[in-house]
């Protein structure tokens, strides 16, 4: 779970999508979609607040779920729930950058960003497998007693 902190907060340092047309150069960031034509003067275009707060989300339910390690069954859920996020965020990314690209009529050049939560996905799920697999080796200790 602490890889996938890891992954959403670098995504808040790095462009989700960059886009070059005739009207500029364009970057989605994790808040806003920025014109970074001139480096010296970089300007909002629009703000995504929504995003934001997916990732926000994503990371407290992280920070949560590791502090959960006494209630297994409920570490489990929210480690669900946020693989669900995780896979809705990229999900979302493609789509905004899909989109812009479409709208803009510019080229969309593939960054690595978008792959970020589907790695973070994949982390809690193998933190998934392992609370699945404590809980049961627990369940069988108290069969036995």
């Amino acid at each position: 779970m602490l890889v996938s902190i890891a992954l959403l907060v670098s995504m808040m340092f790095i462009p989700l999508g960059v886009f070059a047309g005739p009207n500029g150069i364009f970057e989605l960031r994790w808040n806003a979609l920025m014109d970074v034509t001139n480096v010296a003067d970089i300007q909002e275009v629009y703000s995504i607040y929504s995003l934001s707060a997916l990732m926000l989300t994503i990371v407290t339910l992280n920070v949560i779920a590791i502090f959960l390690y006494k209630k297994r069954p409920l570490q489990m859920r929210v480690c669900g729930v946020n693989i669900t996020a995780q896979v809705g965020l990229a999900a979302i990314i493609a789509f905004l950058d899909y989109k812009i690209a479409g709208d803009a009529k510019v080229d969309w050049h593939f960054h690595y960003a978008i792959l970020l939560p589907v790695l973070g996905a994949v982390m809690n799920y193998m933190a998934y497998r392992g609370i699945s697999d404590d809980e049961a080796i627990i369940q069988s200790l108290n069969r036995l007693r």
